[in-house]
């Protein structure tokens, strides 16, 4: 089934306004088929066990229920807040311990409050320095289009890693988060790292971002770095790139494409235009997954979205039906395989390598 075909389904099964917030894809997806499947069974039709959905099925449903069902998303908007109630329906269903955590900003003379969304599962064998990894992907939007691709599509993949992940014996503890405001300035990034103490955030091992995974060409992971201003071009200052190489790796073993930025640009790095920026200026590790084209556009340390069509974010076009599910699902199968590897121990940050890194790059 297509990602058109069960966007139908959900919209002939919506029960009524007010109900959808709190209700997972998943779970209105199996009710749609009993229903399908008691009714016909009164015709003598006999049910028989249909598969679970897909991961891009999946992925698709948690995006329609942001970018449609709810819609754009501003900072500060009750939109938002519908899409925090959202998200946190889902990670409670699967058994982390979550919260909301409201902050206020201001643009121009108006004051709005937002909130992060923040899930916590304890590792089932921790260390005794108590590590910890973080993954989250912005829940607001601009108004042009519905924020689909930037950044439901984020927001999406960060759930299925989660889903992926609750019942996984780890030895890190995993922390999810929902940033909000993130499209005036980083706002619930910041907030949240500000408000962490220096023993959590030394804690932090690595931090993985998502944002805008859903319609560009190509799916690419960067390191951060540090740059003099809060512009979009070079120099910059590299910060440490074991995440991004690790995320790669996993890519080739499972046989999903992955680049980075290339020489020409960025060169492996990335700028301070998403939610690891606060990270990377406190000095945490992050790897940052997006959809992108370096190779197409008129700068090199910028790129487009699409060769073909141009950038999706940011504009009217940015809406569920140019969103791709199965680009998406490449995304989340190399998370899901770099965060299981990492907070399973089954990978050993090189933490002499990494003291060097952040006592250079960190001021």
């Amino acid at each position: 089934m297509n990602a058109e075909n069960f966007a139908a389904l959900r919209r002939a099964a919506r029960p009524f306004e007010g109900e959808v917030w709190g209700l997972r894809p998943v779970l209105l997806w199996s009710a749609i088929l009993v229903c399908a499947f008691t009714l016909g069974a009164g015709h003598g039709v006999h049910a028989q066990p249909d598969p679970p959905p897909t991961l891009a099925q999946t992925l698709a449903a948690h995006v329609y229920a942001l970018s449609v069902e709810i819609g754009a998303r501003p900072a500060g908007s009750v939109a938002e807040q519908q899409a925090a109630q959202y998200i946190a329906a889902q990670l409670a269903d699967w058994g982390y311990a979550v919260e909301q955590q409201p902050f206020r900003f201001t643009v121009g003379d108006q004051t709005y409050t937002s909130r992060n969304v923040i899930a916590r599962r304890a590792a089932s064998f921790p260390h005794a320095d108590g590590r910890t990894l973080v993954i989250g992907a912005h829940m607001d939007s601009v108004t042009a289009g519905t924020g689909a691709d930037d950044n439901a599509s984020g927001v999406a993949v960060m759930l299925a890693v989660a889903q992926a992940l609750a019942d996984v014996p780890t030895e890190y503890a995993l922390v999810f988060v929902a940033f909000g405001a993130e499209e005036v300035g980083q706002r619930g990034s910041l907030h949240f790292v500000e408000a962490l103490s220096e023993t959590e955030r030394a804690r932090i091992v690595a931090m993985f971002n998502i944002d805008t995974v859903g319609a560009g060409d190509f799916a690419y992971v960067y390191a951060g770095a540090r740059t003099e201003h809060h512009d979009f071009r070079r120099p910059y200052t590299p910060g440490p790139s074991w995440v991004r190489d690790l995320a790669l790796e996993q890519a080739a073993q499972l046989g999903v494409p992955l680049r980075t930025s290339p020489p020409t640009g960025w060169d492996g790095y990335t700028g301070p235009w998403s939610d690891h920026m606060p990270f990377v200026n406190a000095g945490v590790p992050i790897a940052y997954f997006e959809r992108w084209n370096w190779d197409a556009g008129d700068d090199p340390n910028w790129g487009v979205e699409r060769a073909e069509g141009g950038d999706v974010l940011h504009t009217p076009r940015d809406q569920y039906a140019h969103v791709e599910a199965q680009k998406m699902a490449e995304v989340a199968q190399v998370l899901i395989g770099t965060v299981e590897t990492l907070a399973r121990g089954l990978y050993t940050p090189p933490t002499s390598v990494l003291a060097f890194e952040i006592s250079n790059f960190v001021r």
